[in-house]
């Protein structure tokens, strides 16, 4: 089973293919420039590099946000384009899910886990997860403070782009940080290896449509 699995929803682009969970190729571009101008050069490099055609891939991977509203739109726009050509499945999976997957990989705690990406001047894309990473609540933005009364509630395990801004304003001994590589980068090895699991466990990919998560709005 080949995937190709890629993000371009934070300020990166970070692309792999896999086969049957092998990873073939990887690369993360730390971007100045936008989203459009680097994935369709890196993805032709990878499959390359890969030594793969791309009529050979079955499914699509992709990070569907929140974050970068033009990266969101230019990496879905990609994939569906893939998608339409190939005839295969997208499946999006979203950024705080994905640092969530990765945060409870690497720890293995049964502690739940909350997740917390940078949005706009002092706030932050929230979700809750369970400590294997299944979705507790839906993702939302709320400011740093409403941040920290949530966590005040019980100990957790948080992750997330803003870990070492906030690490100095909550109570550790009610939170365990976790700075993985999604806290830099999304890394598309993580979403290649939802999308394994998924496909292993049945489950239904209509349930994880490639549609956009942007959080314009408070709720």
């Amino acid at each position: 089973m080949l995937i190709l699995a890629f993000d371009t929803s934070l300020k990166s682009c970070s692309l792999t293919f896999s086969k049957n969970r092998e990873i073939l190729t990887e690369n993360i571009v730390f971007q100045d420039v936008g989203s459009s101008e680097i994935i369709i050069p890196m993805l032709q490099e990878q499959i390359e590099k890969a030594k793969i055609r791309y009529k050979d891939l079955n499914f699509i991977g992709i990070s569907i946000g929140p974050g970068s509203y033009t990266g969101i739109r230019v990496g879905i726009s990609v994939a569906k384009g893939l998608s339409l050509a190939l005839k295969i499945p997208i499946v999006g999976i979203s950024s705080l899910n994905i640092m969530a997957y990765e945060a409870s990989k690497f720890l293995k705690s049964e502690l739940e886990i909350v997740v917390a990406n940078k949005a706009r001047r002092d706030e932050v894309y929230f979700q809750h997860f369970s400590s294997e990473a299944e979705p507790k609540s839906a993702p939302r933005r709320v400011n740093i403070t409403e941040l920290n009364i949530l966590l005040s509630e019980k100990k957790y395990i948080f992750t997330g782009n803003i870990v070492e801004e906030i690490s100095s304003i909550i109570n550790k001994n009610r939170v365990i940080l976790y700075e993985g590589k999604a806290s830099q980068y999304l890394p598309s090895t993580v979403i290649s290896n939802i999308l394994n699991d998924l496909i292993d466990s049945g489950s239904n990919l209509d349930n994880y449509p490639p549609e956009p998560i942007y959080l314009n709005e408070k709720f």
